[in-house]
């Protein structure tokens, strides 16, 4: 099984080359052999593309570095990600190392054990008390509306790369994961949540905009006629531990 690890960064050069190295420490200390790290440069207008060029003369082996021109979002660099490979499993990374050590190896741990990982942050006043609300009321009533239990549809996941090119992403903002999170959860697989600690919150993070919660309304009304009315997604997922 290989194991695909996406960096996406944006303007991220004073903390790139730390995510990097914190990253592949824990990769070789849970002894990984097949994988690569890909660092997405989503159109930066700092020296992010520079860094990431430094970074693989450093660590030339099993490092790929993709820019795109201009800024297209995470959520379409994850699907172009997704649309150019076809197996094995992929771990969404930010680039502002907003994801600790600890949580990395326990994503990566739980990964053997399941098809797909969700994770959930218990220190989430890091990103702020405005965004934690929203965040929790979203999560509450995407659980409610389509039966799903689990902690948070928004966190740090592992996916089955396989499995998630079956599923016709419509989201290009930041709904994105959690559309692809309920149709996995209603794609017959065997899944693990854990929980751990974020490093810093998304300090620049620009999630709570207007344009997120047209997003939002357009991937919830796309999902209720997929997985309600058409019921293209009908077999619900496993919890394991």
């Amino acid at each position: 099984m290989k194991y695909h690890f996406l960096i996406l960064a944006f303007n991220e050069e004073d903390l790139l080359e730390k995510t990097f190295k914190e990253l592949h420490e824990s990769i070789l200390e849970e002894n990984i052999s097949d994988y690569i790290i890909s660092i997405v440069d989503d159109g930066s207008s700092d020296n992010t593309f520079i860094i990431a060029n430094n970074i693989k003369t450093k660590f030339n082996k099993n490092l790929n570095i993709i820019q795109n021109k201009k800024n297209i979002g995470v959520a379409n660099s994850v699907k172009n990600y997704i649309n150019s490979n076809d197996e094995g499993k992929l771990f969404l990374i930010s680039g502002d190392n907003d994801l600790g050590q600890e949580m990395v190896r326990d994503l990566i741990k739980a990964s053997k054990k399941a098809d797909f990982v969700l994770s959930s942050y218990l220190n989430r006043e890091k990103k702020g008390r405005f965004r934690a609300f929203l965040s929790t009321t979203f999560n509450l009533m995407m659980c409610t509306i389509f039966d799903v239990y689990v902690f948070y549809l928004q966190g740090p996941a592992v996916w089955p790369i396989k499995h998630v090119k079956q599923i016709d992403i419509s989201s290009s903002g930041i709904a994105y994961a959690s559309e692809v999170h309920i149709k996995l959860l209603y794609s017959g697989l065997k899944f693990i949540e854990i929980t751990g600690y974020c490093n810093t919150g998304s300090i620049k993070s620009t999630a709570v905009k207007l344009s997120s919660f047209f997003d939002i309304f357009r991937t919830l009304l796309s999902l209720i006629y997929e997985i309600k009315i058409k019921k293209k997604y009908n077999h619900k997922s496993i919890r394991v531990q």
